[in-house]
């Protein structure tokens, strides 16, 4: 189900902001440009969400009486649809008449005209992410060792799609901007603390939940 509403937002948002480039009025307009900020910052509280939303669920924190698997569903849904966001910013910045960053530009990051360590991080923060999603997809086919292995990766993606943002952002330095940065990464630093420090991690058995006839996701 989260692949499938990914992939159907991400085609959304592709072909919207590619809709937007064609009518805009001109390359002083800035429809294309807006859109790709306002994905890239969706982009990022998703991939923020997913990453408190899976700490939680290994620490078995959960909002109310909700069962965990409703947490863990939270978790990969706002996965997936980080990574069809992430596709919406990609097609805002290669249609923009502002930017100047091809395809290449894209996949590489150090090859940018534009900040090239900092759409470098952006870059990592999409691979990463990607190869995350594509672990959790073939979860049944992987040893649990080499999913968690994989999976841990969601960390490094994280703190590179935050210093995406701070660094390539026009709109980093603004207030708003710097109050969600801090806000968000404070959850993160706080929770993964607790995950560390906790002392009982060992002895709680692993959460596997069943999505499929003989097929069960490996511990969070």
């Amino acid at each position: 189900m989260s692949w499938r509403l990914s992939a159907l937002v991400a085609i959304g948002l592709v072909s919207g902001i590619v809709l937007a480039h064609l009518t805009q009025g001109g390359e002083t307009a800035s429809r294309s440009w807006d859109a790709l900020r306002a994905a890239g910052f969706t982009a990022y509280l998703l991939l923020w969400f997913s990453t408190v939303s899976g700490i939680a669920v290994r620490l078995r924190l959960r909002p109310g009486p909700a069962p965990i698997t409703w947490l863990l569903e939270a978790h990969r849904m706002s996965g997936a649809l980080a990574l069809a966001f992430v596709a919406g910013h990609i097609a805002g910045i290669l249609v923009d008449p502002w930017t100047d960053i091809s395809a290449v530009d894209v996949a590489l990051g150090a090859t940018s005209p534009y900040r090239p360590p900092a759409v470098l991080l952006g870059s990592v923060a999409m691979w990463l992410i990607a190869t995350v999603l594509l672990s959790t997809a073939f979860a049944g086919y992987l040893k649990n060792a080499a999913w968690r292995s994989l999976h841990y990766l969601a960390f490094p993606a994280y703190l590179a799609a935050l210093f995406h943002g701070i660094t390539a952002g026009t709109d980093s330095a603004a207030t708003p901007a710097v109050a969600l940065y801090a806000a968000t990464a404070a959850v993160v630093a706080a929770l993964f603390a607790v995950r560390i420090l906790e002392p009982r991690m060992a002895q709680r058995p692993p959460i596997r939940v069943p999505v499929g006839p003989a097929t069960s996701y490996p511990e969070e």
